[in-house]
């Protein structure tokens, strides 16, 4: 695989070209993809993650957006980074860059806000993506061995009041909103081997190759980052 240079830039400051490569991209890992939805979904956020090849003016591989959200809880306000549209060619997703650029945005949130609680926000509408929460996180909701804490349900109840009214089932966590599937016939619809992280989106989630999504949630702090995310962490300091 060649050298893949990551980055993480303001939304408003891409150019007509890239936003052309991310729609294409977006819809070469997904169907049911529009312009018009694109274009909403990445103006609402803040910043983009992207993958290139090579350099600075690479190839477009892969990209991800942010947001920070307000969620106004019972008795605090809450920061919740959310991601958005996620794609990433399969050949390419054996890298680090995309894990690198989102515990440094992880790390700017969780010190940008420092009386308040910041919590990551993932709407999962596959398998692969549902893994990123044990990847980065130690503990997180849902999950197949611990019961979701009242506070953590509080706080996914009430980001998809906000995000997807009308949509969000807060006795499920699904999103039934998004047109955009998984293909069916790829990588990310149907696990050969499935783990018990794997086995139990796919219990939760069962209308995943629908659209169906289902809302993830983690603190950020640094004591709650896998020993896998801090040494990805270690090493590009170290790089």
């Amino acid at each position: 695989m060649p050298h893949i240079f990551s980055q993480t830039k303001i939304t408003s400051l891409c150019s007509d070209e890239e936003k052309e490569a991310f729609y294409r991209l977006l819809c070469r890992g997904f169907l049911g993809v529009s312009r018009q939805d694109f274009l909403r979904d990445f103006e609402e956020k803040e910043a983009v993650m992207i993958l290139r090849k090579e350099n600075a003016e690479g190839e477009i591989v892969g990209w991800s957006t942010l947001v920070v959200l307000n969620l106004a809880l019972p008795d605090e306000e809450v920061k919740g980074v959310f991601s958005g549209d996620t794609v990433v060619l399969p050949e390419y997703r054996s890298g680090t860059g995309l894990g690198v650029e989102l515990l440094r945005y992880f790390l700017r949130a969780y010190q940008q806000f420092p009386t308040h609680k910041v919590y990551y926000i993932l709407t999962s509408k596959g398998w692969r993506t549902y893994k990123i929460m044990p990847f980065f996180f130690k503990k997180f909701a849902p999950r197949y061995d611990q019961p979701t804490t009242s506070y953590d349900q509080t706080l996914m109840d009430t980001f998809g009041a906000k995000k997807y009214p009308g949509h969000y089932h807060p006795q499920t966590g699904i999103i039934t909103f998004s047109p955009q599937r998984v293909r069916p016939e790829g990588i990310d619809a149907a696990p050969r081997h499935p783990d018990a992280h794997t086995a139990f989106f796919l219990r939760r989630n069962p209308g995943y190759l629908d659209g169906h999504e289902l809302v993830c949630a983690a603190r950020i702090v640094p004591e709650n980052f896998t020993n896998t995310a801090r040494r990805l962490l270690h090493y590009e300091k170290e790089a």
